[in-house]
């Protein structure tokens, strides 16, 4: 029980906040203006946009809180606004309340517990009304009071990652990025090994001697991910800032400092350390790297063992040079905790004017000035722009695979396979190159729910942003469950298809490769068999598949394509199920759509894939003895659309999986009907919108789920042969409730000019 509980907290926090001359300044992509009702109601148009004056530094300093206290070199930003309001709206929910009826009033979450910070403290931006305890509690008494997380977090909260963040960041990654390589490098030459000696057991043995000492030493030896980097490497500025109450704060101070001083059980290789910046005093330790060396130093021999001796100088060397300084103290409003590699890196601005506020970095937010704040979310387009590219992808295992091969011996000629390796890596890196990076702001914020508003971003190429959504209306009927519409970019569907292509051929020869190794093996046999058999009999059916699929079928639709799922179907007649529950049942009905460009194209991609299979069919039974013929499609046609369909027992026109196909538009369904009435709307057209749309509605599925229930309920004895016992049915009723507090998700990723745009709607009842 208690298990079932914890899981529904997770959608718990969901409804909970939907219920509630200088240097070069870093620079955001241009502030659209903020979203604007568009009057259309729960159709949910894409939203349009009204004019807004950008506001000054000191109206977005009382807004966003802690950001006027960031230097603009500041990286990125994330700040969590009205703690308590949030937490507060969470218990308010009948999730949250069927929670404690789960947990049996389980400490901690009884109903009468207090709301989480009582005491309301205001948002930012109110700074001067920010209130002592009520009746004027003595600051000495407060500050000996303890502080718990609630208070901490109550007001807000934000996590800072100053300048060389993304540098740092992004040497992580090149490590990650380069220990796949050598892994896969040092794979392919362990089974190189065990091919030579002819022995499987051998390759056991490389593996556990190569993936430990030896690929230790490659990754020091490494130009790229080596001590080399190690020298660069160090942890960036982060700083942790809770706004508390002027009365809370002493306690609030004395509890971040409290765990800082847990760094002195480290005794001789911590000092203390005083760091004054921006006026204020804050006070911490330094864990020294020239002790932690030392103490490294003292099992030297070890190390020798695995490394040569000015390998293990360096390192040594290396780390010596490697501080960590963590300091706490207060700022304004607010206690600040700090981690980082130096005292230096320790930055706060002087004033407003030097702060990142006074850029335009966060000049989005400004649309926004006069909502209730929930988060702000920013990052500088550099760093993204080092993460994206340090992170790399697939190319690192599979140039590890090439130059393993390369140089290993046993298995004979692998410049084929080379060379199909080095094009997948190719392939990769030319649909990479589509993908553009800018600075990302968002924010939240309570409005008939939960608005997130986001600009920038990383754009991975996928999306054709300019060419108008033609099956938009489609979501339109509040009797959709889920519409999903979107338009694909051809350049990237044109890059993606040749990448798969590369890697399925690249894996394809890897395996006709290791079947062709001299192995005496029982399951080396088998795996041989197969793979000889695959290639033999199957290997051209598999590629007329693909050709005829990616190729023709591919090739004879349009970019766009929507998916529709409702809760209109019919229930099939199913043997056992009474005739009663068959005639009111309903099930989900999902189709996807696409516009048809080529109508004999895409006829002769069936005919190519009908004679395909009709071979490989033949070719199984053949093997098994037994003959498993080609199964006939059935169709039919209305409004100058066929429907084609296997025939099934117990199948509906409203339940039956399908293909529809006419001369505009192409439909895969489960429902022939929804397949008709959906080519029929997109003939229609109507209004279209742009980019990506997501949306999903709780009320067509609160309304399902009651009838659904209604219905079992009432023929539980013909179903079960007993009655729904009380309390499952009290579960189910309570389950259903849940879903009365929500009302609809809406996703919709755009470009506004030259900028990204995403706009999220989590809007509650």
């Amino acid at each position: 029980m208690k298990t079932r509980a914890n899981w529904l907290l997770i959608p718990a926090l969901a409804i909970g906040l939907g219920a509630c001359k200088k240097k070069e300044e870093v620079k955001a992509p241009d502030a659209p203006a903020a979203v604007a009702e568009t009057g259309k109601g729960d159709q949910e148009a894409p939203p349009t946009v009204t004019t807004t004056p950008k506001i000054g530094p000191e109206e977005r300093a009382a807004k966003l809180g802690f950001a006027k206290h960031l230097p603009q070199d500041t990286e990125a930003i994330l700040s969590f606004y009205n703690g308590t309001k949030i937490a507060n709206r969470v218990k308010g929910t009948k999730l949250w309340k069927l929670v404690q009826e789960q947990m049996g009033g389980v400490a901690g979450i009884a109903a009468d517990e207090p709301a989480i910070g009582e005491a309301e403290v205001p948002e930012p931006g109110q700074e001067a009304a920010i209130p002592d305890d009520a009746g004027g509690k003595d600051a000495d008494a407060a500050a000996a009071a303890p502080m718990g997380p609630a208070a901490l977090f109550g007001s807000e909260f934000t996590i800072a990652l100053g300048k060389s963040t993304g540098e740092q960041a992004g040497n992580l990654l090149t490590v990650s990025r380069r220990m796949s390589y050598f892994q896969m490098r040092t794979l392919a030459r362990a089974f190189g090994t065990a091919v030579k000696s002819g022995k499987t057991a051998s390759l056991g043995e490389s593996l556990s001697k190569d993936y430990s000492e030896e690929l230790f030493k490659e990754i020091l030896k490494d130009p790229q991910s080596g001590i080399a980097l190690l020298e660069k490497a160090k942890l960036p500025p982060v700083y942790l800032a809770f706004r508390t109450k002027e009365s809370d704060r002493p306690a609030a101070a004395q509890q971040v400092a409290a765990l800082v001083a847990n760094a002195n059980m480290l005794e001789e290789m911590v000092e203390p350390v005083t760091i004054e910046n921006a006026g204020q005093k804050f006070e911490g330790v330094k864990i020294l790297g020239s002790k932690i060396s030392a103490s490294i130093a003292e099992d030297r021999e070890s190390m020798d063992g695995a490394l040569d001796a000015a390998t293990v100088d360096q390192l040594l060397a290396v780390v010596a040079k490697k501080d960590l300084v963590i300091v706490s103290g207060t700022v304004g409003d607010y206690v600040v905790l700090y981690f980082g590699g130096s005292v230096d890196d320790f930055k706060l601005a002087g004033d407003v004017s030097q702060s990142i506020v006074s850029s335009d970095a966060l000049a989005f937010s400004d649309g926004y000035a006069a909502k209730e704040l929930a988060a702000l979310v920013y990052g500088q387009k550099e760093p993204l722009e080092t993460l994206m590219n340090s992170a790399g992808g697939l190319a690192d295992a599979t140039n590890g695979l090439r130059d393993g091969l390369a140089g290993s011996e046993g298995l004979g000629d692998t410049r084929d396979l080379e060379a199909l390796l080095q094009i997948v890596a190719e392939r990769e890196a030319a649909l990479r190159k589509l993908t553009s990076i800018d600075s990302v702001c968002s924010v939240a914020f309570f409005e008939q729910g939960l608005k997130i508003e986001s600009c920038g971003g990383t754009d991975a190429g996928m999306v054709d942003w300019k060419s108008p959504d033609k099956l938009a209306r489609l979501g339109d009927p509040e009797d959709v469950f889920l519409f999903v519409d979107v338009t694909k970019d051809a350049a990237f569907d044109e890059k993606a298809r040749a990448y798969y292509e590369a890697l399925i051929e690249a894996a394809y020869a890897m395996t006709m490769k290791v079947a062709e190794v001299p192995m005496e093996d029982p399951e080396m046999a088998k795996f041989k068999e197969m793979a000889t058999m695959i290639d033999g009999k199957f290997r051209p059916d598999m590629v007329a598949l693909w050709d005829a699929f990616g190729d023709d079928f591919g090739g004879s639709l349009g970019q766009e394509s929507a998916l529709v799922v409702d809760f209109k179907g019919g229930a099939p007649a199913i043997p056992g199920i009474p005739q009663a529950v068959l005639d009111k049942a309903k099930v989900p009905r999902i189709s996807i759509i696409a516009p048809v460009t080529d109508r004999a194209k895409l006829s002769g991609s069936w005919n190519k894939m009908n004679t395909t299979l009709t071979g490989t069919l033949a070719k199984i039974s053949a093997m098994i003895g037994q003959e498993i013929p080609m199964q006939k499609p059935m169709s039919s046609e209305r409004g100058g659309n066929t429907t084609w369909f296997f025939p099934m027992p117990f199948l509906t026109d409203d339940f039956v999986p399908s293909v529809t196909v006419g001369d505009k538009w192409f439909a895969a369904s489960t429902s022939k009907n929804q397949a008709l009435d959906l080519i029929t709307k997109a003939d229609a057209g109507g209004e279209t919108r742009t980019g990506f749309w997501l949306s999903l509605n709780f009320k067509t599925l609160e309304q399902y789920a009651k009838e659904t229930y209604k219905l079992v309920d009432e023929n539980s004895k013909d179903l079960t042969g007993e009655a729904l016992p009380d309390k499952d049915g009290k579960v189910i009723k309570d389950s259903i409730t849940l879903l009365s507090d929500l009302d609809k998700l809406t996703i919709h990723s755009r470009r506004e000019g030259a900028v990204l745009r995403s706009s999220v709607h989590f809007k509650t009842r």
